[in-house]
C-alpha cells in the first residue's frame, strides 16, 4: 500500500531530488550492437581511457576526464544506478564508473542511492516504506523508471570480471568512522567471493579524515578519493587532510570549486574532480582552470574535444 503524501513529507522529497539532481539476473557482456544510438558525436571512434586498471595508482587521472555518475544516465534520467546504464555508458567508452551503495534489510549490497522516501518518485517507482530498507528480493522485483533493471553489488563485480579495463568509485554515503568500517567490511567480502583481485579497482570515496585510518584498516586500497559534498572542513584543512593521508583526488560539487583551491590542491599533487556536470562548455572552462574532470551523468567520452 502506498502511504498517503502529506505536507509534512515535502521537505524530505525536495532534498531527495536536490541531491538526485546534483549529484553503480546475472549482468551479461556487453553486446555493442544493442545498444542505443546515444554516445555522441563520432560514436564508432574508441573509447578515449583504456587499461586503466594496469596504470600506476591515479595515473588513470590522465587518460579519464569523465567518470560515469551512478553508472550514467539513461533515457533522460540520472542516477538510475541500472543495468542498461551501466551497459550504455560502457558502450559509449566510459571505463571509470561511479555507484551509490546501499544494504537491503537482508543484508545485501546493492546499487541505490537511498532508502529514503523521496527517493522513490526519484526513480519511477512508488513509495514501499518511509525510509526502511527493502529486502533483497523486493529490491530486484521494483524496476527503475518502469523498465530498468536494478542492480546489486555482486552482479556489478561480475560484470567487472569480464571487463577488465573497468574501475569502480564507491559512494556509501557513511562519513562515521565506524559505520564506513562496517559497510567497507561487507564490500571487501562480497568482493572477494567473486574474484579478490577486484579490489585492486575499487576506488573507496572517503567523506572525512577519520575514515580514512576506518576504511584502510579493512583493506588497504591502493587509491582514494575525498569528496567534499558532506565535509564543512575549510579549503585549507582539506589540503593539510588529503597531503597528510596521501589521497591525490579530491571532489567537490560546483558550490565548493574554486581556481583558488584547485590550484592549492595543485601544489600537493593533488587532483581535482567536480561534479554532476553535464555541459561540454563548463566542462573545458573547468579544464582550463586546472580541474583534471568532472563527473557527469550524460556527456559521452567521444562528445569531448580531443
Amino acid at each position: 500500500m502506498v502511504p498517503a503524501f502529506t505536507p509534512s513529507k515535502l521537505p524530505q522529497l525536495l532534498i531527495s531530488l536536490f541531491i538526485f539532481f546534483s549529484m553503480p539476473v546475472l549482468l551479461s557482456p556487453i553486446q555493442s550492437e544493442s545498444l542505443p544510438p546515444d554516445c555522441g558525436a563520432n560514436a564508432n571512434a574508441a573509447p578515449i581511457s583504456q587499461h586503466l586498471e594496469s596504470l600506476a595508482p591515479y595515473d588513470w587521472v590522465k587518460q579519464a576526464p569523465l567518470i560515469s555518475h551512478a553508472l550514467g544516465g539513461i533515457g533522460g534520467f540520472p542516477g538510475t544506478n541500472s543495468r542498461e546504464a551501466l551497459e550504455q555508458a560502457y558502450g559509449c567508452g566510459h571505463r571509470v564508473f561511479e555507484t551509490d551503495l546501499s544494504v537491503t534489510s537482508d543484508g545485501h549490497l546493492v546499487l541505490r542511492h537511498d532508502w529514503e522516501a523521496g527517493t522513490y518518485p526519484v526513480l519511477g517507482q512508488a513509495v514501499q516504506a518511509d525510509n526502511e530498507p527493502l529486502t533483497l528480493e523486493k529490491f530486484e522485483a521494483l524496476p527503475i523508471q518502469g523498465h530498468y533493471s536494478p542492480v546489486t553489488f555482486k552482479e556489478l563485480l561480475v560484470f567487472m570480471a569480464a571487463h577488465p579495463d573497468m574501475l569502480l568509485v564507491t559512494d556509501t554515503k557513511e562519513d562515521d568512522g565506524a559505520k564506513a568500517a562496517a559497510i567497507f567490511k561487507r564490500i571487501v567480502a562480497e568482493t572477494k567471493s567473486v574474484d579478490p583481485s577486484l579490489l585492486g579497482r575499487l576506488i573507496p570515496q572517503l567523506y572525512q579524515a577519520n575514515n580514512y585510518e576506518a576504511v584502510n584498516g579493512v583493506y588497504p586500497f591502493k587509491q582514494y578519493m575525498y569528496t567534499l559534498y558532506m565535509n564543512k572542513d575549510t579549503d585549507e584543512q582539506i589540503v593539510r587532510d588529503v597531503a597528510a593521508m596521501g589521497i591525490r583526488i579530491v571532489v567537490m560539487d560546483e558550490n565548493r570549486y574554486s581556481p583558488e583551491f584547485v590550484q592549492a590542491l595543485k601544489r600537493e599533487g593533488v587532483y581535482t574532480y567536480v561534479n554532476t556536470i553535464n555541459d561540454i562548455g563548463r566542462i573545458e572552462e573547468l579544464r582550463r582552470d586546472g580541474v583534471q574532470g568532472v563527473m557527469t551523468d550524460f556527456i559521452m567520452p567521444q562528445q569531448l574535444p580531443r
